[in-house]
């Protein structure tokens, strides 16, 4: 496996990442098929340039499943299911493995129902949302998915961590390229506060409070502080709305019953997904669509620019160009991560 190391960041090919990656996720009892398909999400997130939800969360998957809080084994069961509604238990196994059977199963059901809500309960850390929002794109669908994460919020007004930083995504297909709306409802992802933290760098102002309550840009005091919602109590309500869909009504773990995914690691976090798929040719006929969609980007790309600006970006689209750049060029991580992922390739003999 040959690694370039320039500066501060490792660049490797994605396909020698992903064979590392399910390598040491069979070490653990994943098996072979689960684990390429958890080193897919990871390492289709680092090919985006969303280290955020890249590889460095390998690490903690490990720890996880060596404790015993999550299952190598993703024993995906049905528990109550229609025809446009599917509640699936993932019994504790891994999340990008039952959001991906989930999503499958989705468009499935929404070819012939037209529409699909998809839930899973009992589940873990599932990724990168925009993955399973493709996911329907492909399928020529539009897709809604969320999930709710470990407190890391607190309510607006409050310093009590009580709700999570929980991301929800957006997919719309294209004759070209899809539009893939994916963010977190906190001011920033508590996966990007970690890689500041990692790199040394500050913080925006307005993103996270000390454990005391007061502004921070310090990414370490954030990390164990509370981190603000994405425009202020707007996004705390919308945090809440998920919680209340991806968790208590999936009947998985919400707000403060969520343990720590770092800080505990014998507990099981029990944590929901919820999504809707949705088969356009049902409601408006596809060419239309695509048209609709190509006058909007046009209309979108056509505006004249503010100071400082020099173009105009639909959401997904910087991802996207990130992507295509690192499949030939290779994949970019933090060495940080890289130095991790190294020292656990010789422990685990592989």
């Amino acid at each position: 496996m040959e690694v370039k190391i320039e500066n501060d960041a490792a660049i490797i090919d994605q396909n020698d990442l992903r064979e590392l990656v399910g390598k040491l996720l069979s070490k653990v009892g994943v098996p072979s098929e689960d684990a390429a398909q958890v080193a897919d999400v990871m390492v289709t997130s680092d090919l985006r340039g969303v280290e955020s939800h890249g590889v460095r969360w390998l690490d903690i998957y490990l720890k996880r499943i060596l404790a015993g809080s999550v299952k190598p084994v993703t024993d995906l069961k049905t528990i109550r299911e229609k025809a446009a509604y599917v509640l699936l238990d993932a019994q504790g196994g891994l999340g990008q493995v039952a959001m991906r059977r989930g999503m499958d199963l989705g468009i499935e059901k929404a070819k012939t129902a037209g529409i699909c809500a998809v839930a899973v309960c009992n589940s873990n850390h599932c990724g990168a949302l925009a993955f399973y929002a493709e996911m329907a794109t492909k399928a020529n669908m539009a897709a809604m998915v969320m999930t709710n994460s470990t407190p890391l919020m607190a309510p607006w007004g409050g310093v009590t961590l009580s709700i999570g930083t929980n991301p929800i995504a957006f997919g719309f297909p294209t004759e070209k390229n899809p539009v893939i709306l994916d963010m977190a409802t906190s001011a920033s992802a508590r996966g990007k506060v970690f890689v500041a933290a990692q790199k040394g760098n500050k913080l925006p102002d307005g993103v996270a409070l000390n454990k005391d309550g007061e502004p921070t840009t310090d990414p370490k005091e954030a990390l164990e502080g509370i981190l603000l919602p994405v425009g202020g109590p707007k996004g705390y309500g919308l945090s809440l709305i998920i919680d209340i869909m991806a968790g208590i009504m999936t009947g998985s773990n919400f707000g403060q019953t969520i343990t720590s995914l770092y800080g505990d690691l014998k507990t099981p976090q029990n944590i929901g997904h919820f999504a809707v798929v949705i088969n356009i040719d049902d409601f408006i006929p596809l060419q239309e669509f695509f048209v609709g969609m190509q006058q909007s980007r046009e209309q979108l790309k056509g505006s004249k620019l503010a100071k400082g600006y020099s173009e105009i970006f639909l959401p997904g689209e910087i991802e996207l160009n990130t992507k295509l750049s690192r499949e030939n060029s290779g994949v970019v991580i933090p060495a940080s991560t890289w130095a991790v992922l190294s020292d656990l390739k010789e422990k685990m003999g592989v």
